[in-house]
């Protein structure tokens, strides 16, 4: 049987600041409204400006897990392009651009490296950008950057900073208006730059092997519900699909085998998503959902918000059944928020 073990438990440990940095497009997109390019081009210029600026901070992260609302302040620093965020148990992630550690009671772990991404869609190509007037986090004025569902409906809040561009504050939101997952920064001071955190001399990294299609037995669907397939690779045990919409990603981990549902870390809740047993874990960093369906166990492990990541394992996880009503299950059921 396939154990998750460790990797399940890294995947989950992952701090909810890190989404800062996630890779975004730079490019402002097709649109011809004035606001939505401009909106467009602050999201694009966040990436670029965490590497320009060097800055230390404190932010709180709030998610909603199966236990109720959670809470944690979390530590950041960024020392030229060198980014550590620390949690008060002594968790820690160091991205260091081409190599990032992971600390958690177990030790350090360096994790794979994955292969330098490919194209990845500009964040209007799915979302309506705008922005939606000023506001001022840890004493800095920003603009705020609304995406927009289909229907009209906020899906993200980016609080940008007006003088340097870096992301101040970000709110992941539900169908139905609540917030589902929010990182804020409470202090930053910019210009100052500290000794970055390092993991121990010693500690080994791994390159994963650059895929351009996956091995049989695997599957790598190119679009499911709206997100783009970006890059494959091998690993040690199976597969990684890295996904992006242009707003949200999603990486998705596929190995051959049978899930040893007795492996998982605890904390998870059950359901069935695409007539498949699925475990979700609510996490800091995102969501979590583990299922096995003809011989492959998938993890997947994402940013986005509820509808959207039900959408999305309802396609990769269906076979028979729709996925409208795939979707219907995964938001009413017992992950849903209201």
């Amino acid at each position: 049987m396939t154990r998750l073990g460790r990797p399940a438990t890294v995947a989950l440990g992952a701090l909810a600041a890190l989404a800062m940095a996630w890779p975004i497009a730079a490019t402002a997109g097709a649109g011809t409204d004035a606001d939505a390019q401009h909106a467009a081009r602050l999201v694009g210029g966040m990436r670029a400006a965490a590497e320009d600026h060097d800055f230390t901070g404190v932010a709180t992260v709030t998610w909603t897990s199966s236990k109720g609302a959670q809470q944690a302040q979390v530590r950041v620093t960024d020392a030229s392009g060198s980014v550590a965020v620390t949690a008060a148990d002594g968790r820690a992630v160091v991205d260091e651009g081409r190599r990032t550690y992971l600390r958690d009671r177990l030790g350090w772990t360096g994790l794979v490296v994955e292969p330098t991404s490919g194209h990845i869609p500009a964040p209007d190509r799915r979302w309506a950008l705008s922005t939606a007037g000023t506001s001022t986090v840890a004493g800095r004025a920003a603009t705020v950057v609304v995406a927009a569902r289909g229907d009209g409906t906020p899906a993200q809040r980016l609080v940008v900073d007006d003088t340097t561009g870096l992301l101040l504050a970000r709110e992941v939101l539900g169908p139905r208006g609540r917030v589902e997952r929010s990182v804020r920064f409470s202090s930053i001071h910019v210009g100052e730059r500290a000794r970055p955190l390092s993991p121990p001399t010693g500690v080994p990294t791994r390159a994963a092997e650059k895929l351009t299609s996956v091995p049989g037995g695997y599957r790598a669907p190119a679009t499911p519900a709206g997100f783009e397939l970006v890059t494959r690779s091998r690993h040690p045990d199976g597969v990684l699909l890295f996904y992006s919409d242009g707003l949200f990603t999603a990486s998705v981990f596929e190995q051959q085998g049978d899930l040893d549902w007795g492996s998982l870390p605890p904390g998870g809740s059950d359901t069935r998503l695409a007539d498949t047993r699925t475990r979700t874990f609510q996490e800091a960093s995102g969501a979590v959902a583990v299922w096995e369906r003809d011989g492959l166990v998938y993890t997947c492990v994402t940013d986005a918000p509820s509808d959207v990541f039900g959408r999305m394992v309802g396609a990769l996880a269906s076979d028979d059944r729709s996925t409208i009503e795939s979707v219907v299950d995964f938001v009413l059921g017992p992950f849903g928020w209201g």
